[in-house]
């Protein structure tokens, strides 16, 4: 024997974090399934891997078009553990760039802000909004200042993220690698074909701290089986025999209803999408596109849900809700309209938060095992268990 270490493969460490019997439930039929061991919602290790193989490699939203309206508007996130930093250019053009000045590794921005330069506070190298190197002071010794015309090069220069737009929505892609956004999106925008997803405006936001790892806000999320016990507004619009699981369409959930009429926060009082057919103006659609990508639409609106995993048992979620037109999005006008349906979305999350906690705690338990799932409902909600298995396992045959 020579001494060499063989490394673990992706297939190994998921199943040693697993457990051989806790990797195989998630893939067998439903009635004999269980979901993802209490090892994937608790393990620091798993955490990791999901933030490594998941988060960045995937596209995962990071904003809205509208946070960052003018040149040198910046705002900072956290995306598979790594800082990033998204600047409105001078050029109008949206750029992303780890988060970190090439000299001593200082985080450059903590806040949204406006600024002419990212300046690092430590050393005061400063950077254009286009990433490249311009000064370095005293770097030579006592008033001696360090400037460049054209940036310092791929070692001084900030290092990009890919950022591409979806109507109004940026996304970023740390690995660099991901199929282009419009590929990855492509389910959706089939789903969507009667709606004019160019006349969505930003309207605002709600920020979360969840108690909870990230995953259960979507297991959550993607079924209707628990509507009926947390949620009497939403029960009282949509009943639950409107509802149905819903289906995946490659790396897509989608799910729908007719409802029997409009209300307040879903249709009523706000305009609509134009030239939505009579059909379309009666239906509510929910999706979600892996890892994260939540939206949900109606005839006034286009709402996405994201949360971003920073341990085990917390996340932090943003809520953006898009409306249709200017005046809807920040005219005067609809005010009132527009607030109703932010807090319409308030009060909705809310209902859902302690629940989400509850079932981070009960996580702890030994004799928790995945729990069974219903066939009628939940088939969907186990399928997502598999494909963040299954999207683990296919960047180790990348």
């Amino acid at each position: 024997m020579d001494g060499a270490v063989v490394a673990e493969t992706t297939e190994q460490r998921i199943k040693r974090i697993l457990g051989p019997e806790g990797f195989e439930q998630v893939f067998r039929p439903i009635e004999e399934a269980g979901g993802l061991p209490n090892a994937a919602y608790w393990s620091p290790e798993w955490h990791e891997l999901e933030q490594e193989l998941i988060f960045r490699r995937a596209w995962v939203f990071a904003g809205a078009r509208a946070e960052l309206p003018e040149p040198g508007d910046m705002k900072p996130l956290e995306v598979g553990g790594m800082p990033i930093v998204l600047v409105h250019g001078r050029d109008g053009e949206i750029r992303g760039f780890q988060n970190v000045c090439r000299h001593r590794g200082m985080q450059l921005v903590t806040e949204p802000c406006k600024k002419a330069t990212l300046t690092c506070p430590y050393h005061k190298w400063a950077y254009g909004l286009d990433g490249k190197l311009r000064s370095r002071p005293h770097f030579q010794g006592p008033n001696k200042a360090d400037s460049f015309k054209d940036g310092g090069g791929e070692k001084l220069d900030l290092v990009p993220v890919r950022v591409e737009e979806f109507f109004g929505c940026l996304f970023v892609n740390i690995s660099g690698d991901a199929d282009p956004l419009d590929v990855w999106m492509a389910p959706v925008l089939e789903q969507l074909k009667g709606y004019d997803l160019s006349a969505i405006r930003w309207a605002g936001k709600l920020d979360f701290e969840i108690e909870a790892n990230w995953k259960l806000a979507y297991e959550n999320y993607m079924e209707g089986y628990h509507v009926f016990a947390l949620h009497p507004r939403l029960l009282e619009f949509a009943p639950m025999d409107l509802r149905w699981s819903g289906e995946w369409r490659g790396n897509t959930f989608v799910n729908g209803y007719r409802f029997p009429e409009i209300q307040v926060g879903r249709g009523e009082g706000l305009p609509h999408y134009p030239g939505l057919s009579d059909e379309d103006r009666m239906q509510g659609q929910w999706f979600l596109t892996m890892p994260h990508f939540a939206v949900e639409i109606f005839p006034d609106q286009f709402t996405v849900l994201v949360a971003y995993p920073d341990a085990p048992d917390h996340c932090r979620e943003e809520l953006h809700v898009f409306l249709i037109g200017d005046e809807a999005a920040t005219g005067e006008k609809y005010a009132k309209e527009r607030a109703e349906v932010i807090q319409m979305w308030d009060d909705l999350n809310r209902e859902d938060i302690s629940i989400l906690k509850g079932m981070q705690q009960g996580r702890r338990c030994s004799g928790y095992d995945g729990g069974r799932y219903s066939p009628h409902w939940e088939g969907p909600t186990l399928s997502y268990a598999r494909k963040i298995v299954e999207m683990m396992l296919e960047q180790e045959s990348d």
